[in-house]
């Protein structure tokens, strides 16, 4: 949906929301590349299209942005995190055209719960970008639980710090989150997080559970040609491929890093027309008052 099929009401919104915030975004790049015509929207939807609220969300995300930097986040720094195929943004979409975010639990190979987080964020972001360039806006959460165990769970206070990072700054960004054979383990985690999780987006997850249902339930949502077949698809083998995956996450860096160049190199052009009217104005200004004066002594 773009912001033309919005009702009057909501497209006035959108613009009393972008003239909000716009202050702060002029004078920053990277805030400039993150708000574009769908943010104001996605902000204002997430808090009931209620102005205030959604004021005040988007605000937070922007302070928390010029903070945090995801936007400097780049491949090589979380490369070491994604070495076993633990989270990912897979190579196919789904079939609502979303880009699918891939984590599989049972693959985590550090302990450093800081650059996890890096590179869940840096996840994030790439699939964000992906999700406005294909027009979808969301993007899908796919969860393989098989082989999930106290050993690779995350602890409660890291779960809880991702899903406020998600609900806070990446709001209506979910598509859907399936999760595929999730075991009773899971259910501990999932009944102490769940009452922190959005009711609208408790409706966006689902749970494909071992049965005779769970083939037709995957092929609804994705192409088994493109899945393993550890989930029921028809792909042999793993689907990561490190060096693949590698040589994509550094387009999208040399891509964001370009954007945002081009910005930046805007943002001084403009400064520089507004300083040579500001310098013309002061020119005439002088000369005015310089002519007011002469007449002053002349008399």
């Amino acid at each position: 949906m773009t912001v033309s099929d919005l009702t009057d009401h909501e497209q006035h919104l959108v613009k009393q929301l972008k003239a909000e915030v716009a202050p702060i975004v002029a004078q920053h790049a990277c805030l400039k590349q993150f708000c574009n015509e769908h943010t104001y929207v996605r902000y204002l939807r997430a808090r009931g299209w209620n102005f205030h609220k959604a004021s005040r969300m988007l605000k937070a995300t922007l302070e928390w942005r010029l903070e945090y930097k995801p936007h400097l986040i780049k491949w090589e720094e979380v490369k070491s995190e994604s070495l076993s195929g633990k989270l990912w943004v897979y190579h196919v979409q789904d079939k609502a055209g979303r880009p699918i975010v891939f984590m599989r639990p049972r693959n985590q190979n550090t302990k450093e719960t800081d650059k996890q987080i890096r590179h869940l964020i840096y996840t994030l972001e790439v699939a964000s970008r992906l999700a406005d360039k294909s027009g979808a806006g969301k993007f899908t959460w796919l969860l393989d639980f098989n082989g999930y165990s106290m050993a690779n769970a995350p602890p409660l206070k890291v779960s809880l710090h991702c899903n406020s990072i998600l609900a806070n700054h990446y709001p209506e960004r979910l598509g859907l989150a399936c999760c595929y054979h999730a075991p009773m383990l899971f259910s501990m985690t999932w009944k102490a997080v769940q009452p922190f999780i959005d009711p609208v987006t408790k409706e966006k997850i689902v749970f494909v559970d071992k049965g005779g249902l769970e083939n037709a339930q995957m092929a609804a949502r994705f192409d088994l040609d493109q899945l393993e077949q550890c989930m029921g698809g028809n792909m042999p083998g793993c689907a990561y491929d490190q060096d693949k995956f590698t040589d994509k996450m550094h387009v999208h860096d040399k891509a964001v890093a370009e954007e945002l160049e081009q910005l930046r190199l805007q943002m001084a052009a403009e400064a520089a027309v507004g300083d040579h009217h500001v310098a013309a104005e002061n020119a005439i200004q002088g000369t005015m008052e310089g002519a007011e004066q002469l007449k002053v002594t002349a008399n």
